[in-house]
């Protein structure tokens, strides 16, 4: 390795190694593809940099599609250092990785205690290792914007883009690779939706043959939000996600493009459409497969912005915020998190779904680090959930807000700060209240957490108890997620020191698992 370092580009490997690494890469993981994918552009970037400056004098690192990104509205770039003549692909991969946005967007919300930018990706001790979701890799800037009604150059929407004409692409994004579009992964502008509909006000009438939209149109949409929003919560969102996602671009795209009884029924069909852009969304994230996630979540946003309802568009809002934190991005989940509770979206809100978007919060501040602000929101949370009544007029999409998703929600929080007692409270008092039946992949989610903080507590025959209840939960679910703890709980009785009884009982049954 030593020898193909120094020599850079400039070695050839032997062909029998390069059949060995070719198998590997096929059989890598997805993120691991992703990451040498990376590791080959800068290093072609690098050979291209070294190539350009021979003959001349160094330049200055700055880089002019830098600068345009930096000047496009609504992206907050990458800034990554040059990659100078000689440098290796790992030491021009690190630098990549350790770069920081170079700005920021303005937050929408004061309820958020604005954090310094230095403070957003704090150094974590190593009793902190694995609190947090799975990292992936550093957010590409998009090189293009796009115009107020279509999409970007290189095929990427930003807030500017009209949700209709992202309805109407070919394809889904597929794929699964855990990159999303910084555009979009900040906090959208105020007023976004006034680029799309000024510009759609001018389009001509629908022609003759377009769907007449009513009241039950908008009926049947919402009843298959209901029905596949709980088909999510028990099985997972590997069960029907295509179906979902079919219907959206499909028949609901249909109706957004048709004829309106009157405007009530429009504004009442762009909601519905939104909460089933906003469950496509969710769906995907939740099977791991990002990019599709923020095209949805993305839609969803832009659609519950048109139909008037904030408290919808901080409900998107919050499940994007979500996302990029699992994505390893606390900075631009935080833009998101205090996006989802400013102004009406929170205040126009039901107290149960005020809850929910103040959890998101707390968690996004805990793993930015800034203890106060998180606990400071998470009591928020319990203050909202304890004033929601059963006379509250709710809507559909809050009804898997509870105690025990109060309590879950606490014990990230805290376990996010280094509270690890603390943390597995809340874990118990979520599995001991959660409504199992209806909720199997949030409960065995929570007992995957729960195991993980009893292992790190050294209680390790707590641990491999919960973990096997984890895996029963597990059963009947698809779900990126779970198949993450499953892992996770591979990695920690792979490498405890002393086996405990039903140890390798267990082992068994997590690779029974991720093999089905």
């Amino acid at each position: 390795m030593s020898k193909w370092e120094a020599r850079g580009a400039d070695i050839e490997p032997m062909p029998e190694l390069q059949a060995v690494l070719d198998t590997a890469l096929a059989r890598a993981d997805r993120a691991s593809a992703e990451r040498f994918r990376l590791l080959i552009q800068a290093g072609t970037a690098a050979r291209a940099a070294a190539g350009r400056r021979r003959g001349s004098a160094e330049k200055s690192p700055s880089s002019s599609s830098a600068a345009a990104a930096a000047s496009a509205p609504g992206i907050s770039p990458v800034v990554r250092p040059a990659a100078g003549a000689g440098r290796s692909v790992r030491a021009t991969r690190a630098a990549a990785v350790s770069a920081e946005p170079a700005g920021r967007g303005p937050r929408t919300s004061v309820r958020d205690r604005t954090l310094a930018p230095g403070r957003l990706r704090p150094r974590r001790r190593p009793d902190q290792l694995g609190v947090s979701g799975p990292s992936g890799p550093e957010l590409q800037p998009v090189s293009s914007p796009g115009g107020p009604s279509g999409p970007q150059a290189n095929g990427a929407p930003d807030w500017s883009t009209d949700p209709l004409v992202q309805l109407r692409v070919p394809e889904v994004p597929e794929g699964g690779a855990p990159t999303v579009s910084p555009s979009l992964a900040c906090a959208p502008p105020e007023g976004l939706e006034s680029t799309w509909v000024t510009a759609r006000a001018h389009a001509p009438e629908p022609q003759v043959g377009h769907v007449t939209v009513g009241r039950s149109d908008v009926e049947a949409v919402q009843e298959t939000v209901s029905f596949f929003s709980r088909v999510d919560h028990r099985r997972g969102g590997g069960h029907a996600r295509t179906a979902v996602l079919q219907y959206l671009t499909s028949d609901v795209s249909a109706f957004l493009h048709g004829r309106f009884a009157d405007d009530e029924v429009r504004r009442q069909m762009f909601a519905a459409a939104a909460e089933l852009a906003c469950l496509a969304g969710w769906m995907s994230y939740d099977d791991a497969e990002h990019a599709t996630a923020q095209w949805a979540g993305s839609i969803a946003v832009k659609l519950a912005a048109e139909a008037g309802d904030a408290p919808l568009t901080g409900f998107a809002l919050r499940a994007m915020s979500r996302q990029v934190l699992d994505l390893g991005q606390p900075d631009r989940s935080l833009d998101l998190a205090a996006a989802a509770v400013s102004g009406a979206r929170y205040q126009r809100a039901v107290p149960r779904e005020r809850a929910l978007l103040s959890m998101g919060q707390a968690r996004a501040l805990a793993v930015a680090g800034d203890r106060p602000a998180a606990m400071v929101a998470l009591r928020q949370a319990e203050a909202e959930l304890a004033s929601a009544s059963a006379s509250d007029v709710e809507p559909d999409r809050v009804f898997f807000v509870s105690q025990a998703s109060l309590a879950h929600q606490s014990g990230c929080v805290l376990r996010d700060l280094g509270d690890l007692r603390g943390a597995q409270e809340a874990f118990e008092r979520s599995v001991q209240s959660r409504q199992r039946s209806r909720f199997p992949r949030a409960h065995a989610i929570t007992l995957g957490d729960l195991g993980d903080v009893q292992a790190r507590l050294g209680r390790h025959d707590d641990a491999v108890a919960t973990w096997s209840q984890a895996l029963d939960a597990m059963s009947g679910v698809r779900s990126a997620r779970t198949r993450a703890i499953a892992r996770r709980i591979r990695v920690m009785t792979a490498s405890k020191p002393v086996r405990v009884a039903g140890s390798e009982e267990l082992a068994a049954r997590v690779e029974h698992y991720l093999a089905g």
